[in-house]
């Protein structure tokens, strides 16, 4: 059984080992594995440690004002605006994987002239279990994930990796970090990951479908939060579609096919494809029986169409359940919840077409990318 105190008590003395003297800074993207990796260093080094949070223009609405006054009595937090500079990196790009190893290339060189100016030489991030056995294993790279792969951050970015966290689940996270004392909203937090947002603008990158994301994004964690599903968020992509007529057929039903693609994992190994949806149903036996069969070929994803309008980009809810993240089940929204969020979805310009994933992982992974 995981112990806290017992963990800081056999972490403390390699983290000095290590550290030595010397300054630290420490990663926070408002989630909580980069949080509690950034408390538990500041409980251990004291102002040594610098907790820096860069707005990657990847961040929900007032995100890092918000993680900043959460945090104002555990720990100063710095943040470092660099969003243009991101944006206008990864911009018109379109592929999951390209996506994310260049956000972590433009990442990664941010903070390392971060570091050089705190007159460090060690670097902190809260890498935990799932991503590392995630990247190793093909499904798909976890932008913070170097070390494993073998990157020498030292000779590429002039830093050394502090992971203090890397042996930890999810659950044994937040345990972390209630006896630490951050505040519940940190602790109880459901997971964002480090491109933000990035992951959730499904496919190629452009200015207008990030900030619908950001708005989508702000309406569902909003009318989903009592539910308390372990993770909930929107993802936005364009409402390309044709007709699977075979699929169709065989389900009795009009089966969409998306041209976009998103990410799953199937006996372990990641897969990148297309998306299919089917109507709106109310009895979640059915919704399971239909998710399975899309997803037992080619498709990656089954979406459940709550409205259709006339409009440039699909805007998909995903809400999980799970205990470490490695698999996980989706929540069983009643449909007229998912027409009041539908609704107020529909009313940003641009929004067309509203659905519920309604697959575990596997075979899909929780986020799209």
């Amino acid at each position: 059984m995981f112990s806290p105190e017992k963990f800081i008590e056999e972490i403390e003395p390699q983290i000095r080992s290590v550290v030595g003297d010397n300054r630290v800074v420490a990663a926070v993207s408002g989630g909580v594995d980069s949080t509690t990796a950034a408390a538990l260093m500041y409980r251990i080094l004291g102002d040594k440690v610098t907790p820096v949070m860069i707005d990657t223009g990847f961040l929900r609405e007032n995100e890092a004002n918000r993680v900043k006054d959460l945090l104002k009595s555990v720990m100063p937090l710095k943040i470092v605006d660099r969003s243009e500079r991101f944006i206008s990196s990864i911009e018109g790009l379109e592929d999951a994987e390209e996506k994310r190893k260049k956000f972590r290339d433009v990442f990664y060189s941010t903070i390392s002239e971060i570091v050089a100016q705190e007159n460090s030489r060690f670097l902190v991030q809260g890498t935990i279990a799932p991503d590392w056995i995630e990247t190793q294993g093909g499904i798909k790279t976890q932008h913070n994930v170097l070390v494993q792969l073998g990157i020498n951050t030292e000779k590429t970015w002039g830093f050394s990796l502090v992971e203090p966290l890397a042996d930890l689940y999810k659950n044994e996270v937040r345990e972390l970090a209630r006896y630490l004392g951050l505040p519940r909203e940190i602790s109880e937090r459901q997971p964002f990951p480090g491109p933000g947002l990035l992951v959730r603008c499904v496919g190629r990158l452009s200015k207008e479908k990030l900030e619908i994301t950001r708005k989508s994004n702000a309406i569902v964690e909003d009318l989903l939060e009592p539910l308390r599903p372990s993770q909930y968020f929107a993802a936005v992509f364009e409402s390309n579609s044709s007709l699977d007529t075979k699929l169709s057929e065989l389900l009795h039903d009009q089966i969409m096919v998306y041209s976009v693609k998103s990410t799953g994992v199937k006996g372990d190994v990641r897969t990148y494809g297309k998306m299919a949806s089917f109507s709106l149903r109310d009895n979640y036996t059915q919704i399971r029986e239909i998710s399975q069969k899309i997803t037992s070929g080619e498709y990656t994803r089954a979406l459940m169409r709550v409205r259709t309008t006339k409009g440039k980009y699909t805007v998909a809810i995903r809400a999980v359940s799970t205990e470490d993240f490695m698999t996980a089940d989706i929540v069983e929204i009643d449909p007229s919840l998912l027409s009041r969020i539908a609704d107020e979805l529909l009313r940003i310009p641009g929004v067309g077409e509203v659905v519920y994933d309604v697959t575990t992982k596997p075979p899909a992974t929780i986020e799209f990318e």
